[in-house]
């Protein structure tokens, strides 16, 4: 008897029965497995190492904030000499003492004060230190030299410190050149890797110095020239290199281990480093350090932690995966290509085909149905997947006792019902997601696919498709939304969310002329708090802080977390004009700084933390989120230098 099948048909079928075709797609297939374990393997390199630069920044950015509140130390007590030139030893100790640097700015070795004396004054400088209690007062070291410049004060003046006394550092040539520098531009200055006075034999550390220049309040300080008249002296903090940044770097659990070097990474100038033993890091990256017009070079390594946490099996699941299933393709392309060349008869290709249809219904994920769309929509085909998705076996909803339509979630059914009537109106396939209530209460995501089959007159005759449980697809959608757009911790919006908003308030406020105004908030001695009494109860103290800053603001307003002890409020609809703005930015601080100041009862202690607000007012467009977000926070460490718990607005000038 002639074929009945059409050439393409016969073509086609002589294809899958050559074993060639089998060979081929299995070429192909590997070449394709390969590509995307190759690229599976970049995408996850690429992403540790931008998560490692991040902790990178991070870590750079907490060392620079450390040096920058030392400087504000030293820029607190040149002050002192600002109203007075003749600032007393019992002065300089009333001054420091409260500040409790050793609590406050943990790894300062002390804060002190150098004076300049000249050649012709150095007997009557000694004799009158002498004349306050210090028989054994010199200038130290000996020997002749047009200018000195003696430690007189340093604080506090116990152990190693008082070592220090007399010592002469202008005559050190690592410590002059940071002093002149800091002399002739007023601004202050780091010095080189040094040996500090106050070491001892047994375990040396590399150090260094911030020095600030001290002028004469009665003389011009304008030009070079007169900055070296005017000279007084210099306030200063000196540092052991290690005992510092192991206080910086102290995270057992870092992602990042650090190597600190004076100028140019050499063996020489290594200052610090966070691992004790050398490592074939897989990250690197070395980031320049400019502090105090002073260079330093960071090298940062990524940690053990880092590598395991960044480390995924994926690439190789794609590549033994992938291989797994060309092999097992190759195999069923290879096996039909023989069992097509061996049948012969067409009754038994027929069962064959129904008995693999059968098992490929029972075994697709999900439930496979069909629907007679014939009144009373009898339920003519499910597959075995129902019981696990609604709990109820399918025998109840074949037999009628049970309808899966009341399952359906009833704000969902609108759309269900409208989707299936669009795709028999058009006669096309249609895919829905929606809620089902399951038989023990709870509510579940499925997807449904299916398409309309038609007699030969057009009629509709039967729906089949397959429903699929997506719900936990869902949840972890949700989840991804709330870790891209919230603080895990506080459940406030992230910096991403907050320069959104922002952006959106500042196109809204160009388009209505009404102002509105942001608000920096910084803990004060939070840091304290969080190292004494442990992360626990300074993780309970922002989530405390973040529920009254809630309780603060208008629904409307938005409160966000940028990071550690740091929170922006963004007011909206202020007024007008900026002095009724700034009168209700103003309203809602000092309400802000009444909540923030009652104490926090916090894991069976009794804390207390101020906040230190900066606000800045805008309208419209003009400014960048980010230079708002810089002048809040410069009016914010204006609050900060101004004895803190209290609030700044900016000022241009």
């Amino acid at each position: 008897m002639p074929s009945t099948e059409s050439p393409p048909l016969s073509r086609l079928n002589d294809l899958l029965a050559c074993e060639g075709v089998a060979w081929g797609a299995l070429a192909l297939s590997v070449l394709v497995t390969l590509g995307f374990w190759r690229y599976s393997e970049a995408d996850f390199a690429k992403r540790a190492d931008d998560r490692f630069h991040y902790r990178a920044e991070q870590e750079k950015q907490v060392l620079l904030d450390r040096m920058q509140d030392y400087e504000l130390v030293l820029r607190g007590a040149a002050g002192l000499f600002s109203a007075s030139d003749a600032v007393s030893r019992g002065e300089w100790r009333a001054y420091l003492k409260p500040l409790m640097l050793e609590i406050s700015r943990p790894g300062i070795l002390g804060t002190g004060f150098a004076e300049m004396v000249p050649a012709e004054q150095r007997a009557a400088h000694e004799q009158a230190i002498q004349r306050e209690g210090f028989a054994d007062y010199r200038i130290t070291p000996v020997g002749e030299r047009p200018l000195y410049s003696s430690i007189v004060y340093i604080e506090p003046f116990t152990g190693r410190n008082a070592r220090a006394l007399g010592y002469d550092m202008f005559a050190e040539p690592v410590r002059r050149e940071a002093m002149e520098r800091a002399r002739d531009s007023g601004l202050p200055a780091l010095s080189g890797k040094v040996t500090l006075v106050q070491e001892t034999d047994e375990v040396a550390q590399p150090g260094f110095l911030i020095y600030l220049p001290v002028y004469r309040s009665s003389l011009p300080v304008s030009s070079v020239a007169e900055r070296r008249q005017a000279l007084f002296g210099f306030v200063y903090s000196p540092f052991r290199a290690h005992d510092l940044m192991n206080e910086v770097f102290k995270d057992p659990g870092r992602e990042v281990e650090i190597e600190l070097f004076d100028a140019r990474p050499t063996p020489v100038s290594l200052l610090f480093s966070s691992e004790d033993r050398a490592r074939q890091a897989r990250h690197v990256t070395e980031m320049p350090l400019e502090i105090g017009g002073h260079l330093w070079t960071a090298r940062f390594h990524s940690s053990l932690r880092f590598e395991e946490n960044t480390a995924s099996a994926q690439p190789q699941m794609i590549l033994l995966g992938g291989l797994g299933l060309d092999l097992m393709f190759f195999a069923v392309l290879y096996t039909n290509a023989r069992h097509r060349r061996k049948m012969s008869e067409a009754a038994l290709k027929l069962e064959e085909s129904r008995d693999s249809f059968r098992a490929l219904v029972e075994n697709v994920p999900g439930t496979v149905f069909r629907v007679s769309l014939k009144s009373p929509w009898s339920v003519t085909h499910l597959s075995h997947g129902i019981e696990a998705l609604t709990g109820e076996p399918c025998e109840r909803y074949l037999s009628g006792e049970l309808s899966y339509v009341l399952l359906i979630h009833p704000e969902d059914r609108a759309s269900v019902r409208e989707s299936l009537a669009k795709a028999v109106a058009e006669r096309t396939a249609y895919s829905i997601e929606y809620r089902i209530n399951t038989a023990d209460g709870q509510t579940r995501w499925v997807s449904e696919r299916g398409c309309v089959s038609y007699d030969k007159a057009g009629e509709a005759q039967w729906l089949d498709g397959v429903i699929l449980d997506i719900t936990d697809r869902k949840l972890a959608e949700a989840a991804i939304r709330d870790l891209a757009f919230y603080d895990p911790l506080t459940q406030l919006p992230n910096r991403r969310l907050l320069f959104d908003r922002l952006e959106q308030q500042l196109l809204a406020s160009s388009r209505s002329g009404r102002f509105g105004a942001l608000l920096f908030i910084d803990m004060d001695n939070f840091k304290a708090i969080n190292d004494s009494l442990g992360h626990q109860v300074g993780d309970q103290l922002l989530i405390e802080v973040a529920q009254r800053l809630r309780a603060a603001v208008r629904e409307k307003d938005s409160v966000a977390r940028l990071g550690g002890d740091e929170f922006v409020i963004l007011l909206e609809d202020l007024g007008d004009d900026s002095c009724e703005a700034s009168r209700a930015a103003g309203q809602v601080s000092q309400k802000i700084l009444t909540l923030l100041n009652q104490t926090y009862r916090l894991n069976g202690y009794l804390c207390a933390s101020t906040p230190s607000i900066g606000v800045t007012v805008f309208c419209g467009h003009v400014e960048r989120c980010n230079e708002l977000i810089r002048q809040a926070d410069q009016a914010m460490y204006r609050a900060k230098a101004g004895g803190r718990n209290q609030v700044c607005f900016f000022e241009e000038a």
